[in-house]
């Protein structure tokens, strides 16, 4: 398999580098083009910058002789100009956008995860953008890739020009990144014309995918049913100014009690948004009724959702907006319910308040009043994976939670806050992980064996018996407390939020009370931006709702991770699901650097220690792009992680290495082809019970429990899009190991001992203006796997005795439905 992967993977790498790299593209839409795109065309350096700067200046152009006022172009270049470019409208009206963004809107009504509640709002302003000229820093820093230093340049230049009449004013803002201003220009408006218009959005996804977002290796091939499907709807209908009703629909992978008795019912959302409305100096942002997503700061002390993205910094494509918005995603076990609002005063206080009562899935104690902990399953069930369970897991344990943020703007983008929220819950938390996760016939491996090093965590369990005068029923609570600020100094974002774990409930601050610290600085240039990122979370620090920055989840290296030690399997969902951070305590350092037009380079420098037993981590990701021609690409990516052996409670280190070479051939018509090559391997520490001869006290080398873990995969990939309203994307990997990858909108997470072939194939259609249409499936072949049945141990050597031959073949399909009014 290997020497296969070898040959192919050279004679698919040669193919596509000889590919002609400089293929006629169609015209450049040059009123919608951005400055790369322009950069590109064959003229001089001294035109391109000329143009820029004329469309900067002047605005869109309206003919081609416009071009004849730019005088740095010569007739040589007007000449040559004639057939690179062709002359549109900026885009404008809601149906013009998303003809243009059709892709975009595709990625977005199919994505899942941390990002998926924001989804909707970039919908809504994809469809009716905000005016600019009355934006808030809120409004401006919600969007993917646009960075506080962005946000508090535009309103540095609203305040000097007094109006932004065009888009391409926006590139006057001195401060403004090229990506800052790329991914906004579509999300705006100049003027309140046609503003409150009607807008409905619906989509439906049927699939056989399980989701993941976890690049952990323990969490590849899920062992899941996969029916029935998971099955979506959602439904928004909104006048995007003043109101919004939204209602989904969610019924997991392998949910439905028709089918399997003691899963769960599937899950229902509704809720009323009024927004946009004045009331003297008071303006209220939005008043939601029904179900709502919270986010406060850093994710430090609240963030209500299912999900989590390791290294989650809150820019780029890892956006945290901070704010109440209406929630129809995924999200079960910590979705809101209730009345949620937040408004402003003055428009320099800003105000959040909510409140909700909501049923939570929970591991309860066998008395059958107290619970251990709260829990995520997919899907939802309350029978085990093995076995009956003592107690059931669903809607056991009744959740009130209320809480609020007051935060003053000193300026744009500088403002301080204080945040809290308490949780109430209707039966007593008193965690018994021994009794009741645990099975006990390995109770005796907790806190006490070397591959569970960090099961202190588990012993650091909040745990309450309380009353609360706001609801009778209350016998347990938990409140968090929290400060933030933001500042911004020219091209300099400073942020931070500190969360106060109040664990003896006096309302007050102590040395004590557990604590999780989050602090960032992002330093902006025109071709180069930094962000540094410094996280601390005490193991005390026990907030169900923390998302902050982590590179691993709670209870990972725990004994919660060991099925087999558990009562029933069901319980390691505890681990596998969980979505808090796992305490930790580094440095996060990462740029993106364009050294030449043709060059960039992004580093990811990590260095944590996890807080539960001391490891120490090491993560360095390097990726360096060489362009030379605007649609050819090549990409070179090489990751190296470790952690280090000298830590007497981790003895077990590793090294992780990974190389991800990729080549891209942009078509006309946004065809594509691509081959990537990825070679991966994890060294461990080798156990000598495994390489050490007991009765000769020799070092040999072992066939099982090799230090080595090698992993390689070939893919080959096309795009092909017959016209404007039909695609198809094929892809074929050959992979050995352990790898991840993105299918179409897809994350996955793959581990063949033996080798595997895979394939995917997905279309889209546009049926009509307002319809569109995907599917995909994608099928997973093996190759043989031998398993030897050996002789007897008095022999002198082992030889196979028998030869028993298997194979499987697995296939999942996705289709998704959506439209836009």
């Amino acid at each position: 398999m290997t020497a296969m992967l070898h040959r192919t993977s050279i004679l698919l790498r040669l193919i596509c580098l000889m590919l002609p790299v400089y293929l006629l593209a169609e015209p450049l839409d040059i009123n919608n083009a951005d400055e790369a795109e322009i950069m590109d065309l064959a003229i001089r350096d001294e035109a391109k910058i000329a143009l820029i700067e004329y469309l900067e200046q002047s605005g869109p152009i309206e003919s081609f002789y416009d071009l004849s006022e730019v005088p740095a172009l010569n007739s040589k270049d007007l000449q040559t100009l004639k057939s690179l470019i062709s002359i549109y409208p900026e885009r404008q009206g809601s149906l013009s956008r998303l003809r243009d963004n059709y892709r975009r809107v595709e990625q977005w009504t199919s994505q899942e995860g941390a990002s998926e509640g924001l989804i909707e709002l970039w919908l809504e302003r994809l469809a009716e953008p905000i005016n600019i000229n009355t934006a808030s820093y809120e409004d401006i820093i919600s969007f993917q890739n646009v960075t506080p230093v962005d946000a508090v340049a535009i309103l540095k230049l609203r305040e000097q020009m007094g109006e932004l009449r065009y888009q391409r004013a926006l590139r006057n803002a001195i401060g403004l990144s090229y990506y800052g201003y790329r991914n906004l220009r579509d999300f705006v408006r100049f003027d309140d014309e046609d503003q409150g218009q009607w807008h409905l959005w619906y989509t439906t996804v049927m699939k056989t995918i399980p989701s993941t977002n976890s690049t952990d290796e323990e969490l590849a091939n899920p062992i899941v049913r996969k029916y029935p499907p998971d099955l979506v709807h959602k439904l928004s209908f909104s006048n995007s100014r003043h109101w919004k009703v939204g209602l989904a629909y969610n019924r997991q992978l392998g949910e439905g009690s028709r089918y399997f008795p003691g899963t769960d019912i599937p899950e229902i959302k509704a809720a009323l948004t009024l927004s946009d409305y004045d009331f003297g100096p008071i303006h209220l942002d939005r008043l939601i009724l029904g179900s709502f997503n919270v986010t406060f700061g850093q994710g430090v002390v609240m963030e209500n959702t299912d999900f989590r993205a390791p290294r989650r910094s809150g820019y780029g494509w890892q956006k945290r907006v901070p704010g109440i918005f209406t929630d129809l995603s995924r999200s079960q076990e910590f979705a809101f319910r209730g009345v949620g609002i937040q408004g402003r005063i003055f428009d320099k206080l800003v105000l959040m308040g909510f409140a909700s009562k909501n049923d939570r899935d929970a591991v309860l104690n066998s008395d059958g009043t107290s619970f251990t902990s709260l829990i995520t399953l997919y899907p939802r069930q309350n029978t085990g994976l093995l076995d009956d369970l003592n107690n059931p897991l669903l809607d056991v344990v009744n959740e009130v939670t209320y809480g609020g943020l007051l935060r003053y703007e000193f300026a744009p983008g500088t403002f301080i806050g204080v945040s809290s929220y308490e949780s109430l819950y209707d039966k007593e938390l008193r965690p018994e992980p021994l009794l009741s996760v645990i099975a006990t016939d390995s109770r005796y491996q907790y806190l006490s064996s070397i591959g569970n090093a960090a099961d202190s965590e588990i012993e650091a369990l909040y745990a309450s018996s309380s009353t609360s005068p706001l609801w009778g029923a209350a016998k347990a609570h938990r409140r968090v407390m929290g400060l933030e600020f933001n500042t911004v100094i020219q091209n300099l974002a400073l942020q931070g939020e500190l969360g106060i774990l109040d664990k003896d409930g006096s309302l007050s601050v102590s040395a004590d009370d557990p604590k999780a610290l989050i602090l960032s600085a992002y330093l902006q240039f025109d071709n180069l931006n930094l962000l540094m990122l410094y996280r601390d979370t005490d193991l005390a620090f026990d907030n169900p709702y923390q998302r902050s920055f982590s590179n691993y989840q709670k209870f990972k290296s725990t004994i919660f991770e060991d099925e087999y030690y558990l009562i029933d399997p069901i319980y390691s969902h505890i681990y596998s699901s969980a979505v808090q951070p796992q305490a930790e305590r580094g440095v996060y350092l990462r740029s993106r650097y364009q050294m030449h037009r043709r060059f960039v380079v992004t580093t990811d420098f990590d260095t944590w220690t996890r807080v539960p037993d001391g490891a120490n981590y090491h993560r360095t990701k390097v990726r360096l792009e060489f362009r030379p021609t605007f649609n050819y690409r090549i990409t070179l990516s090489h990751k190296w992680q470790k952690r280090s052996r000298f830590n007497l409670f981790s003895p077990t280190g590793y090294e992780n290495i990974e190389t991800i070479i990729r080549s891209r051939l942009r078509l006309s018509k946004f065809n594509e082809l691509s081959v990537q090559y990825t070679t991966t391997k994890t060294i461990f520490d080798p156990r000598k019970r495994l390489v050490i001869d007991l009765d000769e006290g020799v070092n040999y080398s072992s066939d099982v429990g090799n230090a080595l873990s090698p992993s390689q995969a070939l893919n080959f990939a096309v795009t092909h899009n017959v016209n404007d309203r039909f695609r198809i994307k094929t892809a074929v990997t050959a992979y050995k190991g352990f790898i991840w990858t993105f299918e179409d909108t897809d994350f996955r997470v793959f581990n063949s001992l033996e080798g595997n072939l895979r394939y995917w194939v997905s279309t889209y259609t546009r049926l009509g203006d307002r319809w569109s249409m995907r599917m995909k499936y994608s099928s997973d072949m093996s190759l043989p796997t031998s398993n030897y049945a050996y002789q007897s141990a008095t022999e002198s050597s082992r030889k196979a005795k028998d030869n028993i031959i298997s194979w499987s073949n697995q296939s999942d399909f996705r289709f998704q439905l959506d439209y836009a009014f």
